[in-house]
C-alpha cells in the first residue's frame, strides 16, 4: 500500500512541476484575441513573453505598443497571456474588444489547467526561450525592463 501511494504522489508532482530548462515546452492550444489558433514554434529559436497578472499585462502592453507592428514576429516572439481567472462576462464584453484594438497579436490562455506548469513569479514577466521546443532559458522580469532581455 505504501508504494502506491508514494507512487501516485510521484506522479501527481511530476504533473504539477514547474517546467525548468531542459524540458520540452508543453503543447498548448491556445487562440488569439480574434479567436484565431496559435502554436509556440517548434522549431528554431523563439522566446514566450508570459503574462499572468493584469497589471503586468498592462506594462507588456505599453511596452509592446512602442514597438514596430511587426516586432513580435520579426523577432521570434510569442506574447501569451494568462486569462483564464478573469470572469467570461468581463472577458467577452471588455478584455477581448479592447485587446482586438492591439497592433500586435495575445495568444491567450482561457484554462487555468493549461497553464499550471509555467513558472511564474509575482509582478514579473515569465521569459522562456526555446531551441526546437526545449527550454533553453527561463527569466523572470520585471515588465519595464523587457526591452534589455528582448534584444
Amino acid at each position: 500500500m505504501k508504494k502506491i501511494i508514494i507512487a501516485s504522489l510521484v506522479l501527481v508532482s511530476s504533473l504539477f512541476a514547474e517546467l525548468k530548462v531542459g524540458d520540452t515546452f508543453p503543447a498548448l492550444t491556445l487562440v488569439d484575441q480574434f479567436d484565431e489558433k496559435v502554436e509556440v514554434q517548434k522549431e528554431g529559436e523563439t522566446k514566450l513573453i508570459i503574462s499572468f497578472e493584469k497589471d503586468v499585462s498592462s506594462e507588456i502592453k505599453a511596452f509592446l505598443e512602442g514597438k514596430d507592428k511587426n516586432f513580435l514576429n520579426d523577432n521570434n516572439l510569442t506574447y501569451i497571456s494568462d486569462i483564464s481567472k478573469m470572469p467570461s462576462l468581463v472577458t467577452s464584453w471588455f478584455a477581448l474588444p479592447k485587446m482586438k484594438k492591439f497592433d500586435f497579436k495575445v495568444a491567450l490562455i482561457y484554462d487555468e489547467e493549461a497553464g499550471k506548469e509555467i513558472a511564474r513569479q509575482e509582478g514579473k514577466v515569465s521569459v522562456f526561450a526555446l531551441k526546437n521546443n526545449t527550454i533553453t532559458a527561463i527569466d523572470f522580469v520585471e515588465p519595464k525592463a523587457l526591452s534589455s532581455i528582448l534584444k
